[in-house]
């Protein structure tokens, strides 16, 4: 979540690094808008006239208008998303696929038919070698059936859905950066989308991320984007760290469905990261402030697995869990979710407790 130049955000959110040793140490979490650590941000010593709030790697003050246009405000903060330690244990789980729910036809599925999944158990770690180790954004080309890794200041890699690189290193357009802090996959247009904490979407090919569309400034007050993804009504799924909602727009970003209050509607703060659930409407969502949390919702908010600790033995997300968590996804092509470490270069793979599934062509709004 980091920007490739060391601006006012970028130093703020080396700060805030110090502070994570700190924090392991028990001394406490770095911290987004309000002292929380989570989405990344980090304090100007330039003397920019910046918010003088530092916010982890998911954070970066941006606040738009309320409008459908919108306008950018200046970044103020940078940090990779994450809280306080947590204690990580290994469960292994042997998944397997479920043939009632897979289908020959690649673009055809019925969500109905789909059980949607509530939960998701710890199988193994996986080390991206990214040398970025601030991993805040990515998403699953079912296309291809692999993953994106990126980093906050513009690194990313490809993975094979076992966790196997394939590629190189190679960096982000500098059109999403700097701050990047969330992505989706678009599976109707075939295409990623990149968000940073600016609230500013691009549209890149999924394969090299090359820029499709010129970047598009969002509004509607929305602050530290810090999460992006693609609901299965084609509208953009949000999470605004800054102001701890979840913002819901039209796929074109230029009309506000509706929003979440997460605090008061989902019990989460330190909103900072969203992914739909393969085969499902509903959505994980997770927290880094003040502590690490994950939760069920469906488009509307509405609770579906109530917020609980990562590394836990409880739905949603049972067993090992990063330290300061980020970058997170769910594969269609097998129903697991992934989450990374928001200062490590590493993801922790999760199977679905209700098995295995191909349910890509699920997620293509009809």
């Amino acid at each position: 979540m980091a920007a490739l130049g060391y601006g006012p955000i970028m130093l703020a959110r080396l700060l805030v690094l110090s502070l994570t040793s700190c924090v392991l140490a028990a001394c406490g979490d770095d911290g987004r808008p309000g002292g929380e650590a989570s989405a990344t941000t980090t304090a100007s010593t330039t003397g920019a006239t910046a918010s003088t709030t530092a916010e982890a790697p998911t954070s970066s003050s941006t606040s738009g208008d309320a409008t459908g246009t919108g306008t950018a405000t200046t970044s103020t903060s940078e940090t990779p998303t994450g809280t306080t330690a947590v204690t990580s244990t290994t469960t292994s789980v042997t998944s397997t696929t479920d043939l009632s729910t897979s289908t020959t036809e690649p673009n055809f599925c019925d969500p109905q038919a789909v059980a949607d999944t509530t939960a998701f158990t710890y199988v193994k770690k996986i080390d991206t070698g990214i040398p970025d180790k601030v991993l805040q954004a990515s998403f699953y080309n079912g296309d291809a059936d692999e993953v994106m890794i990126m980093s906050f200041s513009g690194k990313a890699r490809r993975f094979t859905t076992d966790g196997t690189p394939k590629g190189e290193v190679f960096d982000v357009p500098a059109e999403a950066l700097p701050q990047l802090d969330g992505a989706t996959y678009d599976a109707k247009l075939q295409r990623g989308l990149l968000i940073n904490q600016s609230c500013v979407l691009v549209e890149v090919d999924p394969v090299t991320l090359a820029v499709l569309e010129p970047p598009q400034q969002l509004g509607f007050g929305m602050s530290i984007c810090a999460g992006l993804a693609l609901g299965l009504d084609d509208n953009l799924y949000i999470a605004s760290y800054g102001s701890d909602e979840l913002v819901v727009l039209s796929r074109d970003g230029l009309s506000e469905i509706h929003r979440v209050d997460m605090p008061v509607q989902v019990g989460l703060t330190g909103f900072d990261g969203i992914a739909l659930i393969a085969g499902s409407e509903n959505f994980l969502v997770m927290s880094t402030a003040p502590d690490a949390r994950a939760a069920i919702i469906d488009p509307l908010g509405a609770v579906v697995a109530p917020a609980t600790k990562l590394g836990l033995a409880e739905a949603p997300l049972l067993g090992g869990a990063p330290m300061l968590p980020d970058a997170v996804l769910t594969l269609c092509g097998n129903g697991h979710a992934w989450l990374c470490e928001a200062y490590d270069a590493t993801c922790f793979d999760y199977a679905p407790d209700d098995g295995d599934k191909d349910a890509c062509g699920c997620l293509i709004p009809q």
